[in-house]
């Protein structure tokens, strides 16, 4: 049987102090199944406790703590050689203007965006690294050799010939938008910038925790998980039994037959959970095994 919430609980541990990781590593920590580790992975991910890199290894993203970010930058050899060399450039430098840059390093720069952020300084394009201290970059946008030194009781820095100069710090949607059209083609990865994020959809094992929680009922234990199906014993009002979901409309009396005897051998009743409404014949099924109470064999009788 697996506990979720210890397993939940390893996975932060492991990240804590191991730092970025991928899906398999993270298996390999708390001995599960790839797919059953990736389900947890999930609901840590709809929870907001881990995140994911933009960077990949592979097809797949690194896990990390939420305020660790950058710890990526001990996992910068998965990076292109390209990209790899944007991220040198811009941390050594610490702003770059866009225009300044190779057409190359100008790509480059829109695929890294663990380390560079986008923002509209002057009406260019500018890059700063994901992690300079703002101090920093404030002191390279307003050097106070021959400027007036801004109004620290002032939220936003103002330069007095140039007051629309934003904050260096904040990537805003619109000025992106707005930059893209002064930008040659290269600028066109910005689209995806300035898009909303979609909400993750959740997975069909998050699906069935809401519903549960709405039931006032918890997971005991996880025995089987995928996409399709989740087998789980519960429990509600102190009482446990199985739990038979599945991601589908309807299931087949085979189906049913085997939910009896999984349940019948951990002797535990079972409820299920589909995504429709059970045939009018399997219903009928079901209600006759209800009414059951004996069936009896009749001897033959002798003369």
């Amino acid at each position: 049987m697996i506990d979720v919430q210890e397993k939940k609980n390893q996975i932060l541990k492991f990240l804590e102090t191991s730092g970025p990781a991928l899906p398999v590593q993270v298996a390999r920590e708390i001995k599960m199944d790839p797919v059953f580790a990736s389900a947890i992975l999930s609901e840590l991910i709809n929870s907001k406790q881990i995140k994911t890199s933009n960077m990949r290894v592979g097809a797949s993203p690194l896990y990390l703590i939420p305020g660790k970010e950058e710890t990526l930058e001990e996992k910068t050899e998965h990076l292109k050689s390209i990209e790899k060399e944007a991220q040198e450039k811009l941390k050594q430098n610490k702003i770059l203007t866009d225009e300044d840059c190779e057409p190359k390093i100008r790509v480059a720069l829109r695929n890294i965006k663990d380390f560079a952020i986008p923002f509209k300084f002057k009406d260019k394009i500018t890059w700063k690294y994901a992690f300079t201290p703002q101090k920093e970059i404030d002191e390279l946008l307003f050097p106070k050799e021959g400027e007036s030194k801004p109004d620290k009781t002032q939220t936003n820095p103002i330069v007095e010939k140039e007051p629309d100069v934003p904050k260096a710090w904040e990537v805003k949607k619109e000025e992106i938008k707005e930059a893209k059209k002064i930008s040659n083609k290269v600028e066109d990865i910005f689209e995806k910038e300035s898009k909303k994020e979609k909400p993750q959809q959740k997975t069909f094992l998050g699906k069935i925790e809401q519903f549960l929680k709405n039931q006032n009922t918890k997971i005991l234990s996880l025995e089987e998980v995928d996409k399709k199906k989740v087998i789980a014993i519960i429990e509600s009002s102190s009482k446990s039994s199985m739990l038979f979901a599945f991601n589908k409309i309807r299931i087949t009396e085979n189906e049913l037959l085997t939910c009896y005897k999984t349940a019948n051998k951990k002797d535990l009743s079972y409820q299920i959970i589909v995504n429709g409404n059970l045939t009018k014949k399997l219903t009928d099924t079901i209600l006759a095994h209800q009414k059951l109470t004996k069936i009896h064999k009749l001897e033959n009788l002798q003369p």
